[in-house]
């Protein structure tokens, strides 16, 4: 592979959305202030039904944006869209519901720059509003799945004390906050599995795992994204999460009934992370929350596989 410089990298920045303009709005606000310009930024609009188009349209000025509509309602089907309109030889990939701090698109080339056989590079996100209870479960859940998919994990005492600090070698990703050099995407025909409606990131590390590809974790890459605030959107997206492991589990022929489990590390790791954070004072309800949390996560399991049961064949 050719050394990135400054002459070869061409960025394409890629955002599916879907009735969330007012959210999309602001993602895009933050992309006018980066201090190095994408050299594309993809719009993929996924059908929708509210004023996304003209949102998007009135960047044309302010963004080298291209605005392009995907029929088809789910997300692999509006990322693989625009994976195949890019054109940059790095591609990034932002969530319409976040916020990318103005550093974003000159980190991440830095970082590919830093680490040239790095398929994939991720980035760190923090939760919106800050402070909320819903926020700060993220946050831990989001420490949680990081700790537990490191390369060579740090026991947890450790790692909660350290915080998300260090660049490390990651086995998933999450396409919240990631970009992939597009000369791997190509050469190894790599696209979103189109049976996930939810859960297809979760997939599409395990797809650049399988092929022996680098992800690194770059926690110096920062964006920020508004969590569902309300207890029905945070147990609806719980019981998602539920459905998403038990298709990850039959596609790839794993277990993954014990990640939907409430196991005694998880208060145990929910106490660390509290004292690391200053949120001690919230551990109560946020044990409450983590309770609820695994039982929704259990209901999807279990629904999802029964789904997938009657699919089989009868013999």
């Amino acid at each position: 592979m050719k050394p990135l410089n400054n002459e070869t990298i061409k960025t394409s920045v890629l955002i599916i959305t879907r009735n969330r303009s007012k959210m999309l709005e602001g993602c895009l606000e933050s992309l006018v202030k980066q201090t190095r310009m994408p050299d594309e930024l993809i719009v993929v609009d996924n059908a929708s039904t509210d004023n996304t188009k003209r949102v998007v349209l009135s960047f044309n000025k302010k963004l080298p944006v291209k605005y392009v509509q995907e029929k088809q309602i789910g997300i692999p089907y509006a990322r693989n869209k625009g994976i195949k309109t890019a054109r940059g030889t790095i591609i990034l990939m932002l969530d319409d519901d976040c916020v990318a701090d103005k550093f974003w698109v000159e980190k991440m080339i830095n970082a590919h720059k830093k680490y040239p056989k790095a398929w994939v590079i991720q980035g760190r996100t923090y939760s919106l509003p800050p402070k909320k209870i819903c926020s700060v479960l993220a946050e831990y859940h989001r420490s949680f799945h990081f700790r537990n998919s490191i390369k060579n994990p740090l026991p947890m005492r450790i790692f909660f004390s350290k915080g998300l600090r260090d660049e490390v070698e990651l086995l998933t990703c999450n396409t919240q906050n990631f970009s992939i050099k597009a000369l791997y995407l190509k050469k190894h025909k790599l696209l979103f599995d189109e049976n996930f409606y939810r859960g297809s990131d979760t997939d599409f590390g395990k797809q650049i795992m399988q092929k022996n590809g680098l992800i690194m974790f770059c926690p110096g890459i920062q964006i920020y994204h508004w969590e569902r605030c309300t207890l029905n959107q945070f147990l609806e997206q719980r019981w998602h999460t539920g459905r998403t492991t038990a298709k990850i589990s039959y596609k790839w022929k794993t277990s993954t009934f014990a990640e939907n489990m409430l196991s005694p590390r998880m208060p145990f790791a929910l106490l660390l992370f509290c004292r690391a954070s200053n949120q001690l004072t919230n551990l109560p309800i946020l044990l409450v929350l983590l309770f609820l949390d695994r039982l929704y996560r259990l209901n999807g399991y279990f629904y999802q596989k029964r789904l997938l049961s009657l699919e089989k064949p009868k013999v």
